[in-house]
């Protein structure tokens, strides 16, 4: 009693921080499913398609079972000592044993439970292999060793390589064996019976045997359970949290990405959060297992230095270097298979983590594109908007202002370029957008090159293209419509500049015609010739008939079409006015004769007076129908309205008259 409260405080001092005794009896309550709800577990955890990201690989089939019938349910039915693992071996198979007990009496009930649960202990390994089964009755009756070998024949979870019998001791016993063995020989399983240890341990080591069948290992039951507790207790948290990995990778796999970027941040943030939350969880169990481990090495050994978990591991297919015995061995190497469950969950979660993050971020990238893409989108509208809103000129009211006066055209010039001005700052913030749309469509060609790259990401991707063709269509429509404009409004100020002179070249014709009349002078008539003659060149270099080829929308057609009907007016009045001043310019050659005087009679000279009076009567009217002709000159020249015609007439009949005029003269100086 003295060695069990012993051992009692010395589990209590090792264990404590991980497993409290006085709650494992206080455990009354924890869940008890039948195998079969297990199953049911493992082939719902199987169902959901995970292979890619290679994560636990049949999970330890054993951990899962354990977490349905653990140590804390069947901890009564250990007390009474019918059945135990020591974690010796024989041949690699595990041992079990059931000790000598003849005062409790083993049902078929308890034997399942305990079976079921002491099967599961060896790994996966081991127990394919098959276990060697020691029963000692060396104190009791032959009938219990008949139940003990009928539940055996009725049940058994696993394979059984050989049944090793320590038959009772008394002689009434053994004779009742002798006959029980020769009369039935119909045992399932392959049976060895023998009459002392010793005889045992020519088939099994003595170092895989407890104390109590002559062995070298000193197996503490209450020891043993409470270390059993408290691995059970770290691979159900192990079970916990590789339930809560396939959980998140699930729940990462289903999740459907937003639309909006802040969501998506929102999204990966939360992800993260999670993740790191999964990789302490991870952290903490791995440094409980490793401390686990340690103690349980350093309870064998006191001397002996804690080993890092990288160590462990490396020495995970030599177990035995590490000098426990197979109890602690058992135990250590459970501890070792947690550990690198562990590692197995860790290396799942990053690579998973590794190809999820990409998704989240090549989606928040995809967002981040939508975005300045619905960005670029508005403000190519506005843009446009814009370019439309510029003030729209009235052509012909325009040039009809512009041909008025000459303030008018200053007004015209000044609007002219400051839409001209206006145009060239929307075109420099055009140039600023364009810019911008080239670096996104680069980026979009850079998230349709990574999914290219990388075949686990085809979120969306197919959406890009249409948005950079789209985004390519905007830029060139609006630097179309920007530079149409820009050549309109360049090319109407073309025509205006040209009209502006061509209307100053009018204006100078009409002035020039009422500046040179009809000259009966000589010289006079030379001169306005030269000056409408130099003015009529001046319209030559003017190139107006660029003017007639181009190809100007109304109302701007007519107002040129109008333009050169006034030219052709002003430039036919001036080629009329040459032409009479040609005629005006000619010399005029009269013959000279000499005039002898005569000597007339009296009254031939009062006729000659009055000849001589009618002359100068007649010369006098010619000079007033001279006067007549200057005046009706020079109202024909101011007013351009007058007929071409009259002024032929007037010139002809004028002419006639000078004629006349002279003929008479030189006959009367005759």
């Amino acid at each position: 009693m003295i060695e069990s409260n012993d051992n009692k405080y010395r589990i209590k001092r090792t264990f404590g921080r991980f497993f409290n005794f006085e709650t494992i009896k206080r455990m009354s309550t924890v869940r008890e499913e039948s195998q079969e709800d297990s199953q049911e577990i493992i082939n719902e955890q199987h169902q959901f398609d995970i292979s890619e990201y290679d994560i636990i690989e049949s999970i330890e089939e054993h951990i899962y079972q354990e977490t349905s019938l653990n140590v804390l349910s069947i901890a009564d039915l250990l007390h009474e000592r019918f059945a135990f693992v020591t974690g010796g071996t024989s041949h690699q198979c595990p041992i079990l044993i059931f000790p000598d007990n003849p005062y409790n009496e083993l049902t078929q009930e308890k034997y399942k439970k305990l079976v079921t649960y002491l099967t599961q202990i060896p790994n996966e390994n081991e127990r394919q292999l098959g276990f060697v089964v020691i029963i000692d009755r060396r104190l009791d009756k032959w009938m219990s060793v008949k139940s003990i070998m009928s539940y055996i024949d009725d049940y058994f979870p696993y394979s059984i390589k050989c049944v090793y019998l320590l038959r009772p001791n008394s002689w009434i016993q053994r004779a009742l064996s002798r006959l029980t063995v020769s009369n039935n020989k119909t045992y399932l399983h392959r049976l060895i019976i023998c009459q002392t240890v010793f005889e045992l341990h020519e088939f099994i080591d003595p170092s895989q045997l407890s104390k109590d069948l002559g062995g070298l290992i000193d197996f503490r039951l209450f020891e043993w359970i409470e270390q059993r507790a408290v691995i059970e207790k770290l691979t159900q948290s192990i079970h916990d949290l590789s339930e809560m990995v396939l959980r998140f990778i699930k729940q990462c796999d289903e999740i459907e990405f937003p639309n909006a970027v802040e969501l998506t941040q929102k999204i990966l943030i939360q992800h993260l959060t999670r993740k790191n939350e999964l990789e302490l969880e991870l952290q903490r169990i791995k440094t409980w297992g490793q401390s686990l481990l340690c103690i349980i090495r350093q309870e064998h050994k006191q001397s002996s230095s804690p080993t890092s978990h990288n160590n462990i591991l490396d020495k995970n297919n030599d177990i035995h270097q590490l000098i426990l015995s197979p109890d602690r061995s058992a135990h250590a190497r459970a501890c070792l298979d947690a550990l690198t469950h562990i590692d197995r969950i860790e290396t799942t979660l990053l690579q998973f983590w590794s190809i999820h993050k990409t998704r989240l971020n090549h989606c928040l990238a995809l967002r981040h594109f939508e975005q300045r893409f619905k960005e670029l989108q508005y403000i190519f509208t506005e843009l446009c908007n814009e370019l439309n809103q510029l003030p729209d000129i009235n052509t012909s009211l325009f040039l009809s202002d512009y041909c008025r006066s000459d303030n008018s055209n200053n007004n015209c010039k000044e609007e002219l370029d400051q839409i001209l001005n206006q145009l060239d700052d929307l075109s420099q913030r055009t140039e600023t957008m364009i810019n911008h749309t080239i670096l996104l469509a680069n980026d979009g060609l850079a998230l349709i090159m990574e999914q290219q790259k990388q075949q686990s990401i085809s979120y969306e991707i197919d959406s890009i293209e249409p948005k950079r063709q789209e985004l390519e269509e905007m830029k060139k429509k609006l630097i179309e419509q920007i530079e149409e404009k820009r050549q309109n409004l360049k090319l109407l100020k073309l025509y205006i500049d040209k009209l502006g002179s061509i209307n100053d070249w009018c204006l100078r014709g009409k002035d020039m015609l009422a500046m040179h009349p009809i000259h009966l002078s000589n010289e006079k008539a030379i001169r306005s010739l030269a000056e409408l003659e130099y003015f009529l060149t001046d319209l030559s270099t003017m190139n107006i008939e660029e003017l007639q080829h181009t190809t100007a929308t109304e109302p701007l057609h007519s107002m040129i079409i109008q333009v050169f009907h006034r030219v052709n007016d002003v430039r036919d009045l001036c080629e009329k006015r040459c032409e009479q001043l040609r005629q005006l310019a000619k010399p005029i050659y009269r013959p000279v004769q000499r005039v002898y005087p005569l000597s007339l009679p009296q009254n031939e000279s009062f006729n000659l007076l009055n000849t001589t009076t009618s002359i100068l009567q007649r010369q006098q009217e010619i000079n007033e129908q001279y006067s007549l002709f200057d005046m009706d000159s020079n109202a024909s020249s101011t007013s351009q309205n007058d007929s071409n015609a009259k002024m032929d007439k007037k010139q002809r009949h004028v002419v006639t008259e000078l004629l006349v005029t002279e003929q008479v003269y030189v006959e009367e100086l005759r």
